[in-house]
This record gives structure tokens, sequence and C-alpha cells, in this order.
């Protein structure tokens, strides 16, 4: 085990020095180094804030699942958790939405981009259904192809 455990730490020296990420451990955080690596956004590596921003500082969220390919359960489902009717700002903050469509932990199959007011009406709509004030809010792959566009590959 010592092995991995000097490359893990190896791993945290080099996403702090380089991408700012002080724990690489900080769940969904790979996920989304490696999508603002491939859409040539920086990563925001701050759990308040947007995911990444672009060259302009424009703001993205981002969010991730990995394709499941058995039988009884395939696709993917992406979600935001704690949606409250005080905290849109969450999505109203951004640019637009990317979703990582993963082949496993550390593959990216596809990346799509959904515009914030699409993304906002879904969860206004799961959120009026919802009989509690807090929401997770869950996309499916079927919802992302036929609200998004795919820009990787």
């Amino acid at each position: 085990m010592s092995e991995l455990f000097t490359v893990l730490r190896e791993a945290q020296r080099i996403a702090l020095e380089k991408h700012g990420v002080p724990n690489i451990l900080q769940p969904g955080i790979i996920k989304e180094l490696m999508m603002a690596e491939i859409l040539g956004h920086e990563l925001i590596p701050q759990k308040d804030a947007s995911d990444a921003k672009d060259w302009a500082g424009r703001t993205y969220e981002y969010l991730a699942s990995i394709r499941r390919v058995i039988a009884t359960n395939k696709g993917c489902s992406f979600q935001m958790d704690r949606i409250t009717a005080s905290n849109m700002y969450r999505i109203t903050r951004n640019e637009a939405f990317y979703f990582g469509v993963f082949k496993n932990h550390l593959e990216v199959e596809e990346i799509w981009r959904v515009e914030v007011s699409t993304v906002l009406s879904e969860v206004e709509r799961q959120f009026e259904k919802c009989k509690n004030d807090l929401a997770h809010v869950n996309f499916l792959l079927r919802w992302l192809e036929e609200n998004g566009s795919r820009v990787f590959p």
C-alpha cells in the first residue's frame, strides 16, 4: 500500500500546485478536473462556488455520472443535491451546465452542454412536485440527449 499512498501524495502535490485543489479526495473533484481540462476551463475548487470558469470569467456548473451498462438499469443519472427555493442562484449564476458521461471513474466518454434556462426549467418542474422544502434533482440521460448538445468528443 505504501506505493499507492506515495502516488496519491504526489497527485495531491500536483493538484495543489497546478490547479489549486487542496483535496483531491473531495467528491467529484477528479472528474471536474478532467472535464475542465477537456473544455479548456479553469477549475474553481471551492465547494460553494461554480465548478469552473473560462478565459472571460464566465462560470459553469459540472455534473458527472458513470454510464451504467447493466441490463436492468442502463444509462446515467446526474444529481444536484440540496436545492431549495432560496438557493436557485446555484443554477442561475452560471453561463451553462456541462454534463460529463464517464466510461468509468477515470475516462470521459462524452460531455454535453445544456443552457441554464433549460436546467432551471427542469429544476423548477421537479421542485414543484417535491413535497419537501429541500430537493435532490435528477437529470436522466434521455433528458440530457433531448435538451443538450454534445460538445465532446
